[in-house]
């Protein structure tokens, strides 16, 4: 009998660890234009235990060293979020103390999705996420801080011509699942003859705080529910023309006719109802 159960241990641990690694685990997020699109960067950090170390050390020191590498992801990917243009948040935090300070804050309040160990490999995972929107979020805490320093697009206004037919929407969609467009803190929205019709620079910084200046998904649909969750019933729905430095979305000059009336009525961009559907 004592020889049975001694050879059933082994059997029991390997069963624990397999039902442990079967697990469902979180979606990584680690590509910045889908975070754009789910609201979070996820990454995984692993690290296998120190054999050296006494055996009760050694979950504590894997699961240490996967926090780590999970750490060294995160910074790595907020580094690459692209503020306008060309410019990314690596860029502002070297020109920045203060956007260096808030990185480094965004950084180390990665919050722990998921964790565990497996006592027979011996190694650790751990799962990080940062919110991009919230008050605890990288667009909340990053996009007040980097606006000031964010050189002016140096760009005349939109001016709608003389006789524009009142329009009645309360919402932008900007369709660019055809162009080569990157999700920014900041996205402008320009005409074909370089006219400014919108400037995340227009938004109230509490909505910036809270939901970043535009939202980003992969479907008109989507797109027309997330401006409804904001009071939106009649969208303009807008198919981009072109991207300019990778980031503003061009538009023809009539749907900026449209955009500009209809913002007359309802100030739809200073509340930063607009989406962006991305491919």
């Amino acid at each position: 009998m004592i020889k049975t159960r001694v050879l059933l241990i082994p059997v029991i641990l390997l069963l624990f660890a397999a039902s442990v690694w079967a697990e469902v685990m979180p979606q990584l997020v680690t590509d910045p234009r889908q975070a754009f699109v789910t609201g979070s960067i996820v990454v995984k950090g692993e690290a296998a235990a120190d054999r050296n170390l006494p055996s009760g050390q050694r979950r504590l020191m894997a699961l240490r060293g996967a926090k780590v590498v999970a750490f060294r992801e995160i910074a790595e990917i907020i580094d690459g979020v692209a503020v306008s243009g060309e410019t990314t948040v690596v860029n502002m935090a070297a020109e920045s103390d203060t956007v260096r300070s808030t990185v480094q804050g965004l950084i180390k309040g990665a919050q722990i999705v998921k964790e565990g160990y497996d006592p027979l490999g011996e190694t650790a995972y751990v799962y990080l996420s940062v919110p991009l929107t919230g008050p605890n979020g990288l667009i909340g805490q990053l996009l007040p801080q980097v606006m000031p320093i964010v050189p002016p697009p140096g760009l005349p206004m939109f001016q709608p011509p003389a006789q524009t037919v009142p329009a009645r929407h309360d919402g932008l969609i900007i369709d660019v699942r055809a162009q080569p467009f990157k999700p920014a803190l900041m996205n402008r929205i320009v005409t074909k003859k370089g006219e400014v019709i919108y400037d995340p620079a227009w938004v109230a910084q509490d909505i910036l705080v809270d939901r970043g200046a535009a939202e980003y998904t992969n479907d008109i649909g989507k797109a027309k529910a997330l401006l409804g969750e904001r009071g939106s019933t009649n969208p303009l729905v807008v198919k981009a023309g072109g991207v300019v430095r990778s980031t503003d979305v061009e538009i023809p000059s009539e749907d900026a006719s449209a955009v500009f009336s209809s913002n007359q009525a309802n100030n739809f961009l200073e509340s930063a109802k607009v989406v962006f559907v991305l491919r």
